[in-house]
């Protein structure tokens, strides 16, 4: 029997370091408009939902073929608010007003637009055939060691990891030789459903994405040097297809 997959596409205004970020124009169209046309070509999505505050936002949505909803509360539509609480609030709707209850969701922030419908296929495979797997979420090599990055205390430099490594002090040690970091790109993040029961989100089995796609426009320079990724939007269909 065929999975439920729900596609969520948070979107919600009030940010600060670039106004009305989610539906600024990129090459001719808002950010949002390519997560929305992602899910649109992704045959294994059968629902997907923009969740906003914003009435201005779910109209451009509407525009671009996303069924309205009502607009998510903006006590839980603020720069702190966890995505735990939109996801909630999303399924509870769904679940009330057309009874759909999905296995799988995933989310597709606008911020981070550049994708490719075969490594999502990846991911879903992994949570299709890995029970132990409670969620996916796409990586990205750091170029810094964790080791050599600190916290101040009294003006005092403490380290952010604790010494597990054979060097006295791994932060005076070459880089080649200490063990590889890596943070979430938020380009591909998926999960069961069943673990908003336990009041989460990725669970403890996180299955890790190695990616190079690790775009993440979030502040004005970011929109600058979205210049070299001009081609990629502009053929965005056959980008996202390859």
């Amino acid at each position: 029997m065929k999975k439920k997959i729900l596609a969520i596409i948070p979107c919600r205004s009030g940010s600060k370091d670039i106004p009305n970020k989610n539906i600024y124009k990129v090459f001719g169209k808002p950010l949002i408009y390519y997560s929305i046309f992602f899910a649109q070509q992704c045959s294994f999505i059968d629902k997907i939902v923009v969740s906003t505050d914003s009435a201005k936002y779910k109209k451009i949505a509407n525009e671009f073929g996303i069924k309205p909803t009502p607009l998510r509360p903006k006590k839980i539509s603020k720069s702190n608010s966890l995505d735990i609480d939109f996801i909630k609030y999303e399924l509870k709707l769904l679940k009330n007003r057309e009874n759909y209850v999905p296995e799988i969701i995933i989310l597709l922030r606008p911020t981070s637009p550049l994708r490719k419908i075969k490594i999502l296929k990846k991911a879903l495979n992994i949570l299709f055939k890995k029970r132990i797997v409670e969620s996916v979420r796409s990586i990205s090599l750091m170029d810094k060691s964790i080791y050599k990055m600190w916290c101040l205390k009294n003006n005092f430099l403490k380290p952010v990891i604790k010494n597990d490594t054979i060097f006295v002090e791994p932060y005076n040690a070459p880089r080649q030789k200490l063990k590889k970091f890596f943070y979430q790109n938020g380009v591909y993040d998926l999960l069961r459903t069943k673990l908003l029961k336990k009041n989460k989100i990725s669970g403890k089995n996180i299955f890790a994405l190695k990616t190079t796609d690790n775009l993440d426009i979030d502040n004005f320079d970011d929109l600058e040097n979205l210049k070299k990724y001009k081609k990629k939007f502009i053929e965005f269909k056959k980008f996202i297809s390859a």
